[in-house]
């Protein structure tokens, strides 16, 4: 592994306050910015140690705590990891951009499982008891399986989520398939265990990345982090697997497009008499969308 290098002669790098310089932007964001033109250049290589940081401070008249900030940064996109008693490892050239998952329906979540993968860090059996038959929606002491996997996109070595997967113990063969550039589980459920998905419900929140799940992902605890939660449904509304996902904020964007019906478009909107929202059929539920508030909102889709 290559040792630490003088991080700049003065005739390569500048100070902070250089002419042309955005005033307004923060310090942490103009180091992080310099930093990584220099690993992107080469100047770093992958698997070099970057200059420890009170010898990045000094060189650009940074406080240490900015330095602490930027390199936090450039390790959530990929390109560094830090290493209590190692230092701070260059591991990729180029940083990586934010996964984009749109997800308009079934469909599309479908494909959206199918272009990532699970590595499992492990697995356990449960049997539910009140607490956790409340979350996934199930029986009291019913039987599951508990996995905690790193959810990547394919052909990529940096983990965009911690996600923690439940199934009923009876798919518990999926468990043991969930290794290299494996199927989706819910292309599993179906292939293997002939059981058709025909609802899925999504709630998503943004929330604080908590500290073991931070952890394991290599960013700050308690920095922002987006939360989907889905649980997928089958005959008769049975739940067959619940899947929670904690996306780290500089990794992963949803997008979600909708588009107005024809039967919407010929009515004019969505209103019912006297302004008020139309009422579902009996064992329906009209689909909402996410917005802004304090509240995460669900959308519930079904196969024709």
């Amino acid at each position: 592994m290559a040792s630490p290098a003088s991080f700049g002669s003065p005739d390569t790098q500048s100070a902070y306050d250089v002419p042309g310089r955005n005033p307004n932007q923060p310090r942490y964001a103009w180091l992080r910015e310099c930093i990584q033109r220099d690993i992107e250049s080469g100047k770093y290589p992958v698997g070099a140690l970057l200059p420890p940081e009170h010898q990045i401070a000094e060189t650009y008249g940074v406080s240490r705590h900015t330095v602490r900030e930027a390199t936090r940064k450039l390790a959530e996109t990929g390109l560094i990891s830090r290493h209590p008693g190692i230092g701070t490892i260059v591991r990729s050239a180029v940083a990586a951009k934010p996964f984009v998952a749109a997800l308009g329906t079934i469909t599309d979540l479908f494909a959206y499982t199918s272009t990532t993968r699970l590595k499992v860090l492990q697995s356990r059996e449960l049997k539910a008891d009140a607490n956790l038959a409340a979350e996934l929606g199930c029986k009291t002491r019913s039987r599951w399986i508990g996995i905690d996997a790193f959810r990547y996109p394919l052909g990529e070595s940096t983990p965009i989520s911690f996600t923690r997967v439940y199934l009923r113990s009876e798919f518990a063969g999926i468990r043991d398939r969930l290794h290299g550039n494996h199927p989706s589980i819910y292309s599993m459920l179906e292939q293997d265990y002939g059981q058709t998905i025909v609802a899925v419900r999504q709630a998503i929140e943004a929330m604080l990345m908590p500290a073991d799940a931070a952890r394991l992902l290599g960013v700050r605890a308690r920095s922002p982090a987006l939360h989907l939660r889905r649980a997928y449904y089958g005959a008769a509304d049975r739940v067959l697997g619940v899947s929670s996902n904690l996306y780290a904020a500089e990794r992963f964007r949803l997008e979600t497009s909708w588009r107005l019906e024809p039967d919407e478009a010929l009515h004019g909107n969505l209103a019912g008499p006297n302004g008020q929202e139309p009422q579902s059929a009996p064992g329906e539920r009209l689909g909402t969308s996410s917005g802004y508030g304090p509240s995460s909102s669900s959308k519930r889709s079904r196969t024709a």
